[in-house]
């Protein structure tokens, strides 16, 4: 496919799109739970009531590590994902992120009469919902880690819910790899875009957000665009889950508030937070999209 095709099929596909809104950060709230210690034995139970205070102590420690892996995980979903996208949850999770003001009509609670967590765009995956869906959470309706938290069996996974299925789902988003490889190779040769090394790779991975890819296409149009880097990967993602900000330098103020007006203008899938910062005396923009990134897009409306 020459340049100017594909250059045309970006363009035309950040005129077709209406998926999903970005939503705005939350704040990162720690909590922590447990047993109290097993009472004290008589002088002569010493063995068995040190061997107990070890049990407790443990169980408390299992009990502190999984609260802190939920809320950390709750944390992430309410500052990544659309406050309109379903969360299946268990109870304790629902109420972490109720807290964290995400809708209580977005959240489904799976418990052990729930029949499946079909219908839900993510499914926050500890260990009680691991225990009630089995080997079918991964294998039928969350196959793609987003986000982990944690190791072991008090590890919480951020789980996108498969729409028709994982086996198609998974392959959904092999093919959607392939696209954003390609066009991140035509970024790369795009002369109005500049990127530091590690950028480039990305690009050429496939690892950037296809909204950030139709976005910068864009830009190019409009103005010199050079990127200071990709960024807002989940903490253990799966192969696959690509990069969703990006951070665009802004040299002078004309080029800021052109640009920020032209990102604030823009309609679903290609809306995001947009942020401003200075970092090293150089304002700059950061573009961020939410979670989970849909497929396909790069197609979307061209019948390719």
């Amino acid at each position: 496919m020459s340049r100017p095709q594909r250059s045309r099929r970006l363009l035309g596909a950040a005129a077709v799109l209406i998926v999903v809104a970005a939503i705005a950060a939350a704040v990162l709230v720690g909590h922590a739970g447990g047993h109290g210690s097993p009472a004290r034995g008589s002088g002569g139970g010493t063995a068995a009531s040190a061997g107990s205070s070890a049990d407790g102590s443990s169980q408390q420690s299992g009990l502190a590590a999984a609260a802190r892996n939920r809320q950390q995980a709750a944390a992430w979903v309410a500052s990544q994902v659309d406050h309109g996208t379903i969360i299946g949850c268990d109870p304790l999770t629902c109420s972490a992120l109720l807290r964290l003001h995400f809708p209580a009509a977005s959240l489904s609670q799976i418990t052990a009469s729930s029949a499946d967590p079909l219908g839900t765009g993510i499914v926050v995956a500890t260990a009680s919902v691991r225990s009630q869906l089995g080997s079918r959470l991964e294998t039928v309706y969350a196959p793609l880690v987003l986000a982990s938290f944690g190791t072991g069996v008090n590890q919480v996974q951020v789980r996108a819910t498969a729409i028709g299925g994982a086996t198609a789902y998974l392959a959904d988003v092999r093919a959607d790899v392939q696209e954003r490889r390609a066009a991140g190779a035509e970024l790369i040769g795009n002369r109005a875009i500049t990127e530091p090394p590690a950028a480039r790779a990305e690009l050429s991975a496939g690892a950037v957000d296809s909204r950030i890819l139709i976005t910068l296409a864009t830009l190019s149009h409009k103005f010199a665009v050079r990127i200071a880097g990709f960024s807002d990967a989940g903490p253990g993602a799966a192969a696959g889950v690509p990069l969703r900000a990006v951070t665009i330098d802004a040299p002078a103020q004309r080029y800021l508030s052109e640009l920020l007006a032209f990102l604030r203008a823009q309609r679903p899938p290609l809306l995001g937070v947009v942020l401003e910062h200075r970092a090293n005396g150089t304002t700059q923009v950061q573009l961020q999209f939410s979670a989970p990134s849909p497929t396909g897009l790069l197609n979307a409306g061209l019948g390719l």
